[in-house]
C-alpha cells in the first residue's frame, strides 16, 4: 500500500495522454493544489467591484487605492510587510495541525497570550535587553505561553477524544480574558488613559530599516521561522509522520507512529507558532499589549492555512495577500469613503470557493465509489 499526499479514496493520477482532454484531466487531478486557490483569489478581487459601486465609488479608483496603499510608496510597502508578520506566523500555527487533520481555531487567543508573555519578559527582565539577539528571549516566552494553550487542546484531543475545534474556540476566551484581566489591573500602565501593559525595554524592540520604507526587522523573523517549519514539515521524518497520521491514522499506527502524540505535538507547535506571531507584532510594532491588541489575525490565519492546504511555504504569499487587503481597507475608507469592512469581508471568498471545489470533488469520488 503506497502512501501519497492525495486524499484518502482519491483516484490515482494518470499521465496525460495528449489531445484536447489533457488539460481537463490535469486540472481535475491538480486543480485544488495548484490552480483553484489562484482562481479564488482573483474572484475575491473581482467581488469588490459591485461592492465598491454600491458604496457610491468608482471601482477603478478603488483598485488604484488598494494597490497604491501597499505598492504605491515605500512607506506603504513597509506597512504591507508589517501587516504580514503576524499573519505568516499565526497562519503557520494553523497550517501545522492541519497537516494531521486538526483545525486550530485558537490562534487568536494563542497570539494574544504569546504577546503578553513576551511583554512580561520585556518589562521584567531588563538585564539582557541590550545584548545581541536579546529579542529571542521574549519570543521564547511567547512560544511557551502559546504552546501551553495549544497543548491543552492537544492533550484533550489525543487522550480524551474531545473535538479540537470546540476546545480551541473555548480557549480563545480563556486566553483573551486572562490577558484583559492583567492589562486592565495588576499589569496596567497607570500613565495611560486606556488599559494596556507597560512598554518593553527598548533593547528588545525589533527596529525598522530602509529609511522612509521602514522595512520591519520582524519580517525576517517571520520568513526565517516559515523556512524552518517548512523544511521540518516537508523534508523530515516528523513531517512525513504528520502527513501519514492525517491521511490514514490506522496505517500510521501499523507503521509504529503514535498518532495521539502527534496530535498533541501538532496543536502544541501550532500554539507556539501563533504565540511567536503575537510576540513578533508586539516587538516590532506596538511594544506593549492592550485590550484590542489583535484586529482578528487569528481568524484570518484560518483562511490562510486552508488556502495553503498544508503547504508551509504557501502560507507566506497568502498571508501577504491578506495583509494587502487589510492594508488597503483603511485607505479605501479615508480616500473614497468606502467602508473598510467591504474589503476585509472578502477574505472569506477564496475559502468558500476552494471549499466548494474540494467538497464537490469529494462528492464525485463518493458517487464513483
Amino acid at each position: 500500500m503506497s502512501v501519497t499526499g492525495a486524499a484518502p479514496g482519491a483516484p490515482p493520477a494518470q499521465a496525460p495522454s495528449g489531445g484536447s482532454g489533457t488539460w481537463r484531466r490535469s486540472l481535475a487531478i491538480h486543480g485544488p493544489e495548484y490552480g483553484w486557490q489562484i482562481v479564488a483569489v482573483i474572484a475575491s478581487l473581482l467581488t469588490v467591484v459591485p461592492l465598491i459601486a454600491i458604496a457610491g465609488a468608482n471601482p477603478a479608483s478603488g483598485y488604484r487605492v488598494l494597490v497604491d496603499a501597499s505598492f504605491g510608496s515605500l512607506p506603504g510597502f513597509g506597512r504591507l510587510l508589517l501587516s504580514a508578520v503576524p499573519l505568516i506566523l499565526v497562519g503557520l500555527g494553523v497550517a501545522v495541525p492541519l497537516r494531521i487533520g486538526l483545525f486550530n481555531i485558537g490562534g487568536e487567543g494563542q497570539l494574544v497570550v504569546g504577546a503578553f508573555a513576551a511583554t512580561v519578559v520585556g518589562v521584567k527582565l531588563t538585564g539582557p535587553a541590550d545584548l545581541p539577539g536579546s529579542f529571542i528571549l521574549p519570543l521564547l516566552g511567547a512560544a511557551i505561553a502559546g504552546g501551553i494553550l495549544g497543548g491543552i487542546a492537544g492533550a484533550l484531543k489525543a487522550w480524551r477524544g474531545i473535538n479540537e475545534i470546540i476546545t480551541t474556540i473555548m480557549l480563545n476566551f480563556v486566553g483573551l480574558e486572562f490577558v484583559q484581566y492583567w492589562v486592565s489591573g495588576p499589569f496596567r500602565d497607570e500613565t495611560l488613559t486606556f488599559s494596556s501593559s507597560p512598554a518593553i525595554a527598548a533593547g528588545y524592540e525589533l527596529d525598522t530599516f530602509g529609511g522612509t520604507a521602514a522595512i520591519p526587522t520582524s519580517i525576517f523573523v517571520a520568513i526565517g521561522v516559515s523556512l524552518i517549519v517548512g523544511c521540518a514539515i516537508h523534508y523530515s521524518k516528523v513531517g512525513w509522520r504528520l502527513q501519514l497520521g492525517g491521511i490514514n491514522p490506522r496505517l500510521a499506527v501499523r507503521q509504529g507512529v503514535s498518532v495521539r502524540f502527534l496530535q498533541f505535538a501538532a496543536l502544541t507547535a501550532g500554539g507556539a507558532l501563533a504565540g511567536i506571531g503575537g510576540a513578533a507584532e508586539m516587538l516590532g510594532n506596538e511594544y506593549r499589549v492592550g485590550e484590542d491588541f489583535s484586529p482578528g489575525w487569528g481568524f484570518d490565519a484560518i483562511a490562510i492555512a486552508i488556502l495553503a492546504r498544508g503547504n508551509m511555504f504557501a502560507v507566506v504569499p497568502y498571508a501577504v495577500f491578506f495583509a494587502f487587503l487589510r492594508n488597503g481597507s483603511g485607505v479605501l475608507e479615508t480616500d473614497l469613503g468606502v467602508p473598510g469592512t467591504i474589503v476585509t469581508m472578502l477574505v472569506g471568498v477564496p475559502v468558500i470557493i476552494v471549499a466548494a471545489v474540494i467538497g464537490f470533488r469529494s462528492y464525485r469520488r463518493l458517487r464513483g465509489a
